[in-house]
């Protein structure tokens, strides 16, 4: 288990370790969608002062994973359902491009990995676990694009829909999800483009559906204005 982000900061390049250590907890589930981000309390945890916390949080408003409320303060943000399904329209648009460049020259390697891993994960494995791997998997697929323009959108876009994936997971058969990756590797290392990005559609269409309901279930996280 990697560790908790939320420790003290050590490198002298202190804003960007402390906009890193924020960003992480975030889209790592650690802080939840909704949640007002206290300056004092992420200050005390991460022993600096402050002002780092206070650069961090603006920087972060500026990547949408932060909304600031006027006379309220800053939440972690979380996508209506339109927004959402928006992201996924972009993700899966930017997934399937990345898709195309690697399949010109297959990680084989790295794609048998994923098969195994994926074969041995059930219902019973912890959402958390095989969430790790799915972003791992997915992030794959953009690093190997060898584009980095490509990468870094890819990048800031699932970062946004990982807002609430520790979420939206719940209920969703594990084994089907891992049945929906495994079909897709097979697909690439068969050489058959048209079928994986037909598969690749057809698993992140799964998964917008999956967050679009956890959303719709969860208007309290929607509106930061509506906190107390």
């Amino acid at each position: 288990m990697t560790e908790h982000p939320l420790t003290p900061a050590t490198s002298t390049d202190l804003r960007q370790i402390v906009y890193e250590k924020i960003k992480e907890a975030i889209v790592n589930g650690l802080i939840p969608a909704g949640q007002r981000l206290s300056e004092v309390e992420l200050a005390g945890k991460l022993d600096v002062s402050r002002t780092p916390v206070r650069e961090a949080i603006r920087q972060l408003a500026q990547t949408g994973l932060v909304k600031l409320v006027p006379r309220k303060g800053a939440f972690v943000a979380l996508p209506t359902p339109k927004d959402a399904s928006d992201l996924y329209e972009i993700r899966t648009a930017l997934e399937t491009l990345a898709l195309e460049h690697l399949c010109a020259r297959p990680p084989r390697e790295d794609l048998i990995r994923f098969r195994e891993l994926f074969g041995r994960i059930t219902n019973a494995t912890p959402p958390n676990a095989y969430l790790d791997e799915d972003r791992r998997f997915h992030s794959l697929l953009s690093v190997r694009s060898n584009n980095n323009f490509l990468e870094t959108v890819l990048h800031n876009v699932t970062d946004l829909i990982q807002l609430c994936r520790h979420y939206s997971i719940e209920g969703v058969s594990l084994e089907q999800s891992c049945g929906e990756h495994i079909a897709l590797i097979d697909a690439i290392l068969d050489g058959d483009l048209d079928t994986a990005k037909e598969r690749l559609r057809v698993h992140l269409g799964h998964a917008r559906e999956a967050l679009v309901v956890y959303i719709r279930h969860h208007p309290e996280a929607l509106d930061p204005a509506l906190q107390p």
